[in-house]
């Protein structure tokens, strides 16, 4: 039977300590080490110090040591004279709590590792992921199908380390049956997967990014503008169309710098500048899956691009793989040669000491024979002589013998020495062919989930050229990718906390519950910006009366709650099962300052109700080189940024005293309506002389500002 390998992507949110984080953390991105089962980075500022990456997944467990799962599978009845139609619809819900932790063992073993590493090494706590995605994969087999893959859903993912993850889904009909029989067996084939997220800095490279956004915006994928969301994997081929015409330029002088690395460094720069990234959920797999003008979907193109992106590493690793072997071959030829060389080698030094041996043997047969002569003739018996002659003539007859062997091994010596310089030159030759040969590259890993990550692009265009040296700590975002098995299920098949059947065709299935979570913020955002979000349900029932439900959101719940809440309503002579379906919902945002975002009633059949916050993370670079810090004489910069939330101007500050031979490299992010982009920013200069230069209140949608070009007011 061929195997199909179905993903159901899903959405995770968390809840955690909040963490104030107004620009990359400390940790250099690309000075990664591995000890223990951690992923270790060092500090910027302290090489000594390690942060280490959360990547150990697990079901979180209630206090009785039962999963925090469940499984709710449905079914709706299709009664028919046909018997062949009688199996009925459905589908199916999952919910979870996914944690990630490090326990104190694999803590230990990474410190006793790291200490053989660095002497002074210290493990100082985790590193908080930025975004990332949550997925769980399915493989399982289909008679009559090819082995395939397939993206069903996609969901952003801020975790925290030690903290749980709320996972909901809606599974469509095979994809709960899929599902459902996986869990199965004591080993089921189904795993969770992570592609996440980290933000820090690259250390300072030789290199540096150099972009023409006039010609970018005129490439074909971005000329007439991108009102649907686009994947990361189309940004990243058109700017590697880009590349090869020189609208973007990576530029690298040192010798030791990857040129991947340099690449993606400067790919993620110009997607931060361009692009935001779509905040999206898993859970409305329908919305996902459609889309207008006939044209691919999210996921059809995610799917494809998925599918493309794998055959191309598939064809590249079947070409490394050739070139390894061809490195095989040579190395196996080169020793082949290397080894008969030896042996013959080994022969011609046996036949010469072997000639030299029979000729010593030789002489010492004629000094014997010597020997025997001088006693014949001092011998007065005749007799006796002549048996020492007959001696002599023996021992002499013996060398000549002893002589011809030696001559006969030295011929042996000279043949074989000739064969022995035909075996060095080609020795010599499979050497050099084997010297030549390059270093075994590693076959590259299949593209994952991170290939579905979407953006929008921004409606504020960027202008004229853009140029950073990477020749100082630079931020940036590194993507991780993580996964673990989810563990032996079969002893809760029977449990209905955990799994469970419903008819919704019998009066059983009496009442619906709608998940409701925070789509795009994290605890974070949550506890910076947000005071409260209330959610109002109404269900009409088909004798005309009312059900209705509330929730509200804030600060404390969300984190207790790890941002999974419900809305319940009941059967109440609901006889059409569509129609029961059919809800509506209400959403009030009150942001601090006293800002309220009221959106009006939306109708509804979803199986869950994700919220999408009408306020979206902005950022803007701040970049200074080491030269235009020094030429201009700054000693040290106060930058203010202003931004507006709700009816209340908010304010970010930020101290920068600029170290020797080094430049600035920071982020700031911040919260703006989803259609806007305009901000506000001044920066305050302190020279060398002490003297003070301030640029006054700017007004910028720009998403780089230079501050080392010193301007006044």
């Amino acid at each position: 039977m061929m195997r199909i390998r179905t993903i159901f992507a899903l959405p995770v949110f968390i809840f955690s300590l909040a963490i104030q984080v107004a620009q990359a953390q400390e940790i250099i991105l690309d000075q990664q080490v591995r000890a223990g089962k951690l992923t270790l980075f060092p500090s910027v500022s302290d090489p000594n110090k390690y942060y280490y990456v959360a990547d150990k997944a697990r079901l979180a467990t209630h206090d009785n040591g039962d999963p925090q799962f469940s499984f709710l599978r449905y079914i709706q009845a299709n009664v028919s004279a046909d018997a062949e139609n009688d199996e009925g619809t459905g589908g199916g819900i999952v919910h979870a709590l996914v944690e990630l932790v490090v326990t104190d063992e694999q803590l230990d073993d990474a410190r006793n590792d790291l200490r053989r590493l660095n002497g002074s090494g210290e493990i100082i706590g985790p590193v908080p992921f930025k975004s990332g995605t949550f997925a769980l994969i399915s493989a399982f087999a289909e008679a009559g199908s090819e082995f395939t893959d397939q993206v069903l859903g996609v969901g952003n993912a801020p975790v925290l380390e030690n903290q749980k993850a709320a996972v909901s889904l809606s599974l469509t009909e095979q994809g709960a049956k899929v599902l459902w029989e996986s869990f199965n067996t004591a080993t089921p084939d189904i795993s969770f997967s992570f592609n996440m997220e980290i933000d820090g800095y690259r250390a300072p490279k030789r290199a540096l990014i150099e972009a023409d956004f006039d010609r970018i915006y005129q490439h074909q994928n971005f000329a007439a503008g991108i009102a649907s969301p686009v994947l990361q994997a189309e940004i990243n081929a058109a700017f590697d169309d880009m590349r090869s015409e020189g609208a973007i330029k990576v530029t690298q002088t040192g010798e030791d710098e990857k040129m991947e690395a340099l690449v993606q460094t400067a790919y993620n720069r110009l997607t931060e500048l361009m692009f935001d990234k779509s905040e999206s959920s898993g859970m409305d797999l329908g919305a996902l899956a459609s889309s207008a003008n006939n044209t691919p979907s999210m996921l059809d193109k995610a799917s494809a691009l998925l599918a493309s992106s794998r055959a191309e590493t598939r064809t590249e690793n079947d070409a490394i793989r050739a070139r390894n072997e061809a490195i095989d071959n040579r190395e196996a030829a080169a020793a082949q040669s290397n080894a008969q060389l030896e042996e013959t080698r080994a022969n011609v030094e046996a036949a010469e000491a072997g000639a030299e041996d029979i000729a010593n043997r030789a002489e010492s047969m004629r000094s014997i024979a010597d020997r025997y002569e001088s006693r014949a003739e001092a011998e007065e018996d005749t007799a006796r002589a002549a048996e020492l002659r007959q001696l002599a003539t023996r021992f002499r007859e013996q060398a000549t013998r002893y002589d011809n062997m030696a001559t006969e091994q030295r011929q042996e010596a000279t043949n074989r020495r000739a064969e022995l310089d035909e075996q060095a030159a080609a020795a010599a030759q499979a050497n050099s062919l084997a010297g030549n040969a390059g270093e075994r590259e590693e076959v590259q890993e299949l593209p994952s989930l991170a290939i579905v990550a979407s953006y929008r692009m921004k409606q504020v265009r960027q202008r004229g050229k853009f140029t950073v040296d990477l020749n100082k700590y630079t931020t940036d975002t590194l993507a991780l990718r993580f996964d673990e098995n989810i563990g032996d299920m079969t002893r809760y098949l029977n449990d209905e906390q955990v799994f469970y059947t419903v008819d919704i065709t019998s009066n059983a299935f009496s009442q619906r519950e709608l998940p409701v979570y925070i789509d795009g913020l994290n605890v974070t955002d949550f506890g910076e910006y947000i005071n409260f979000v209330t959610v109002l349900m109404n269900k009409k029932h088909e004798n005309g009366s009312t059900s209705s439900d509330e929730v509200r959101i804030d600060r404390n719940n969300f984190q207790e709650s790890a941002n999974n809440f419900k809305l319940s309503y009941r059967k109440i002579n609901d006889t059409d099962q569509t129609k029961f379906l059919d809800y509506e919902y209400k959403v009030l945002w009150n942001f601090f300052g006293g800002a309220e975002v009221d959106v009006d009633w939306v109708p509804s059949s979803r199986s869950g109700i994700p919220l999408n916050p009408p306020y979206q993370r902005r950022s803007v670079f701040l970049e200074a080189t080491p030269e235009g810090l020094s030429d201009a004489s700054i000693k040290s910069i106060e930058f203010k940024l202003y931004y507006q939330l709700g009816d209340r101007e908010q304010v970010k500050r930020l101290s920068l005293r600029p170290r020797d031979n080094e430049g600035i490299s920071q982020q700031l992010e911040f919260m703006l309506p989803e259609s806007e982009y305009e901000y506000a920013y001044e920066i305050n200069w302190r020279m060398q002389d002490n003297s003070r230069v301030s640029s006054g209140r700017v007004d910028s949608e720009d998403g780089t500002i230079y501050l080392d070009e010193v301007t006044e007011a």
